[in-house]
């Protein structure tokens, strides 16, 4: 039986989707649902998806029952535009940040970056709807993804991965592949690490997109691990975690069973 995998439709995250969004017929052994990443959240936490493209707080909520894949994620640096607060001209305190409940990861980043560089955290205000929807209700507003690309052109904004990469010198890691234990053979792990990896060969991106992604990395290497280690380090000290999660990859027995392997 296929196996059933979850990727995010982000452009950030489309060299490593490449091969995969082309749809069933050119990997006929994973079935592939397309969905932001809260939803693959909850689909892998009930069973109805195998491995799924995660953000880092998705997998720090349940990482007990979890381990990544290695090899692949979607991380920023320097000017991504990938995660920006917008706010009101001439504001001299956010009090108040309007989210998308969506957006796990770029929260708690927002917090941490208004923590550390401004003293405080604001009140999270959950809205739906447009930006200007979200500004009407708060001071600022998180946008994510398409939408923060949408709204890079704006004069009063923050780049929280660029804020990140200031504080810590490490890129900001906005999603990693997921399986549950036992969740697939080593085989099936190889193949998505193989997939995303021929993925980013790949994808070529027209001269627009190639200005946006110059600033994201797509190889888990120790750099990336080490933004992730610090991200979970750093929510866990502001309270935002309760836990201080491992980051585990996945392992295999002799027989090509799955288990979580060693912290690292």
């Amino acid at each position: 039986m296929a196996k059933r995998l979850g990727i995010i439709p982000s452009l950030f995250a489309r060299p490593l989707f490449h091969l995969f969004a082309k749809g069933n017929d050119a990997l006929p052994e994973f079935l592939i649902t397309e969905d932001i990443p809260a939803h693959l959240a909850i689909k892998l936490r009930e069973k109805s998806l195998d491995a799924a493209f995660l953000s880092p707080v998705d997998y720090a909520r349940d990482y007990a029952m979890y381990a990544l894949i290695p090899g692949t994620c979607v991380a920023a640096e320097n000017g991504a535009m990938s995660a920006i607060l917008i706010f009101k001209e001439n504001l001299r305190k956010i009090s108040t940040l309007a989210v998308s409940p969506t957006s796990s990861s770029e929260i708690v980043l927002a917090d941490i970056v208004c923590a550390e560089r401004f003293d405080g955290m604001p009140v999270i205000v959950p809205y739906q709807g447009s930006p200007a929807d979200g500004l009407r209700k708060a001071d600022a507003v998180l946008c994510t993804g398409d939408t923060a690309l949408a709204e890079s052109g704006r004069t009063s904004k923050l780049d929280l991965a660029e804020e990140w990469s200031d504080m810590t010198g490490l890129p900001f890691v906005h999603g990693v592949w997921v399986t549950r234990r036992n969740g697939l053979t080593r085989g099936e792990a190889e193949s998505i690490e193989s997939v995303s990896r021929r993925s980013i060969d790949a994808f070529m991106p027209d001269e627009a997109e190639r200005a946006y992604l110059r600033n994201f990395r797509y190889i888990l290497d120790e750099r990336s691990r080490s933004g992730l280690t610090e991200f979970f380090r750093m929510a866990y000290y502001y309270g935002i975690l309760g836990d201080l999660p491992d980051i585990r990859f996945v392992s295999f027995e002799d027989d090509g069973s799955a288990f979580p392997g060693a912290a690292v």
